[in-house]
């Protein structure tokens, strides 16, 4: 496989009232071309923040303190021009909050319009056409309809396709989705990520995916890496890593996760 994203000794630090914390404390990980590698871990534990340091998108409260990254072999952490060559064309964003992500005050067919206009298209027939074919590959019925409506009037599965309609503009090598499904029910969920899945296949494109859901984790990656604190604490093949876990924290997450029990039959005595 052909090298897409190399990371190493991330380093971010959160500036908080009462000092400074280590919230990406030294992680390293690499993605390679058509391959999904996934960070799992509980709400805070600094997965989401990996992604957004590499991608230059950190709130001021938090900064990259040190470490590396390289995209196709090019320098990115910490370096704004080369960053806004690849992010939105080659590096793309599905973020996790549809509702949030799109303007509710435009229209899917102007924000689509933006994101294909970022990637060079010109002119606004040809925008239209592009708009209508992502949101063909989305697999959004009435496509040509569906670009005069705003937000509040589709679903949360339908916007969540927009999302992805909008980071396949510009035909990325590289998407960050995170917790593309969170926000949404669970035949939804299922939904989308057969539709991610087909999306990968037929164009090889790498995924970086951040999600707190083992079940999502084990069905989508090539590669998983469980976040804690801040640190990796252990990674690798996806059913070796939940069929033997190493670390405590790995099987407390598996032990979190429902089962069901076969229903009980009989009369008591």
């Amino acid at each position: 496989m052909d090298g897409l994203l190399s990371v190493e000794e991330l380093q971010v630090e959160l500036i908080t009232a009462n000092g400074v914390v280590r919230a990406v404390d030294g992680v390293s990980f690499h993605i390679d071309a058509g391959e999904t590698v996934t960070i799992i871990g509980e709400s805070g534990s600094g997965k989401s923040t990996t992604a957004m340091g590499v991608l230059g998108l950190l709130p001021d409260d938090l900064a990259v303190l040190s470490g590396a990254a390289t995209f196709q072999g090019c320098d990115i952490l910490g370096k704004p021009k080369a960053l806004a060559k690849v992010r939105g064309k080659h590096i793309a964003l599905i973020p996790q909050d549809p509702m949030t992500a799109l303007s509710p005050v435009h229209t899917i067919g102007a924000q689509l319009r933006d994101a294909i206009r970022h990637s060079g298209v010109r002119g606004r027939a040809k925008q239209n056409d592009r708009a209508v074919d992502l949101l063909e590959q989305v697999k959004i019925t009435n496509p040509k309809s569906q670009l005069a409506k705003y937000p509040h009037q589709l679903s949360g599965g339908m916007l969540q396709r927009v999302l992805i309609a909008a980071a396949l503009a510009a035909g990325p090598e590289l998407i960050v989705a995170d917790e593309p499904t969170s926000a949404l029910d669970v035949t939804v969920q299922a939904s989308i990520l057969d539709l991610l899945l087909e999306l990968q296949e037929r164009t090889g494109v790498g995924m970086l995916l951040i999600t707190h859901d083992l079940g999502v984790a084990r069905l989508m990656s090539d590669r998983i890496f469980v976040m804690k604190s801040g640190r990796f604490v252990e990674g690798g093949d996806p059913e070796d890593l939940l069929r033997t876990p190493r670390d405590a924290y790995t099987k407390r997450l598996l032990d979190a996760v429902p089962r069901l029990e076969p229903a009980q039959t009989g009369v008591s005595a």
